[in-house]
């Protein structure tokens, strides 16, 4: 039982800081008055891994265009 409740406790926690950095991504171009499209929202909504996500709060401090967070690296 104790490695069960391990990875549900692992599993939360990465959820809960995949939904953080998602949502970080989004306000940080809203605080910069970058318009995110539908598109760019959803792609962001959809990304989980968390080194990803972590490259687009970085990005997100620099680019024009929110299309540019995904620019390959």
């Amino acid at each position: 039982m104790e490695a069960a409740e391990r990875a549900w406790t692992e599993g939360y926690v990465e959820g809960f800081e995949e939904g953080r950095l998602q949502r970080l991504v989004l306000r940080l171009l809203y605080w910069r008055d970058i318009e995110a499209p539908p598109a760019v929202r959803s792609k962001i909504l959809a990304t989980t891994d968390l080194d990803k996500l972590r490259l687009l709060r970085d990005r997100a401090y620099e680019v024009t265009d929110p299309a540019d967070l995904f620019a390959p690296e």
